[in-house]
């Protein structure tokens, strides 16, 4: 008989977390580079700058990395067709339904709210933005479907250095502020002519390969109990090391330090390369806080798992039609950007809501209707690794 199976509630748990700390992420981008003119008080906040520089850091490594530890888990699951058809299904089309409604509405308002025009994607009058994720997302499923996973063994030294322990573990963020270097030399390279956000998807699929690849290897490996549940007394020290190394040249949160947004060549390096490995540490507390902190069921996790596609998707409409309303009050400018942040949380939620009370907007807008939703609740989340 197949052995039992467990659900990792605190997984669950991170991905709401990583949800919920992109809401408030894009408030203070969009009032730093995408309203004209820019709500220069939210720069010099330390705090939101400090916020948006933090949670930045290792949100998209941690989400990508989940993504690839489940994608490895559903594809042995459902064989690599069955899982890869069900991918497309579950991504491609909210993208296209996102795009083709959420992205037109949120062209528009950048010009007449933001007052700054959003490049085009595909020469059409459509904003990506955020949806970038499910292009990328897609993509990463696409490439590892055709490599057999009998291919996939990472071997003991490299579980080692992914759980931290031993030499390799130094190789290991060596070889991530390598891939950090990667991007940067992406980045210089000359964009697409007219096509900011095609060449921005280039630099995320290249830089987020990373997150993705070691969650896959997680699972293959067979060490996610371990991985997820991190504990080494050395990473606390770790990460305040190489976030005072990494704050300084942050364009997030250079204008609240005194300094020009973005740095100089030599800064920028130092920045690329520092951001894996600290994403990677980062990632890894997280999930270590949230194993000690979660040790079953919650309602409020589910609803927001459950909803974490529509409410993202929502998200940044409402982030654009609250955030003039929010400046305009007689509120200092962390009070502003909390307000703004929670009414755009309200909002999203009930646009979930809304979308998910009919099967053709739950299965556009949440990638699956509300009864498949409900059955995948009562499915484990990944089983006991060996």
């Amino acid at each position: 008989m197949p052995s039992p199976v467990k659900r990792l509630h605190h997984l669950d748990a991170a991905r709401a977390a990583l949800l919920l700390l992109g809401l408030p992420f894009h408030v203070a981008t969009k009032a730093f580079f995408e309203m004209n003119p820019p709500a220069t008080a939210f720069q010099q906040s330390l705090l939101i700058g400090g916020w948006a520089s933090i949670t930045h850091v290792f949100r998209m490594f941690a989400f990508f990395m989940l993504a690839g530890y489940f994608a490895g888990m559903m594809r042995t699951r459902k064989g690599g067709r069955a899982w890869l058809a069900e991918r497309a299904r579950r991504l491609l089309l909210p993208l296209v339904a996102s795009l083709a409604t959420l992205g037109l509405v949120q062209f528009g308002l950048q010009e007449t709210l933001m007052h700054k025009p959003s490049p085009r994607f595909l020469g059409l009058p459509v904003a990506l933005d955020h949806f970038w994720f499910l292009i990328v997302l897609f993509g990463f499923c696409a490439v590892y479907a055709t490599i057999p996973a009998r291919r996939i063994a990472p071997g003991v030294a490299l579980q080692r250095a992914m759980l931290l322990s031993g030499s390799g573990s130094l190789v290991l963020l060596f070889a991530l502020a390598g891939w950090g270097l990667v991007r940067f030399a992406i980045e210089h390279v000359p964009p697409i002519p007219d096509a900011p956000f095609e060449t921005l998807l280039i630099q995320q699929f290249v830089f987020h390969a990373a997150g993705f690849a070691m969650g896959v290897l997680a699972w293959h490996g067979r060490i996610g109990d371990r991985f997820f549940a991190l504990y080494k007394r050395w990473l606390t020290p770790a990460i305040i090391v190489l976030l005072a190394i990494y704050i300084p040249f942050d364009p997030l949160i250079r204008p609240a330090l005194g300094k020009e947004i973005y740095p100089d060549f030599a800064g920028s390096l130092i920045l690329r390369a520092v951001e894996l490995p600290l994403a990677y540490l980062m990632a890894m507390a997280l999930y270590r806080l949230l194993y000690r902190a979660v040790r079953g069921p919650s309602r409020i996790v589910t609803f927001v798992v459950d909803g974490a596609l529509a409410i993202y998707l929502f998200h940044l409409v409402w982030a654009m039609v609250v955030l003039p309303q929010a400046l305009a009050l007689p509120l200092p400018p962390v009070a502003q950007w909390l307000a703004a942040s929670a009414a755009t949380l309200l909002l999203s939620v009930a646009s979930y809501l809304a979308v998910r009370s009919t099967t053709l907007t739950s299965i556009l807008f949440c990638g699956a209707s509300q009864k498949s939703t409900s059955t995948r609740n009562v499915e484990p989340a990944a089983r006991p690794e060996t």
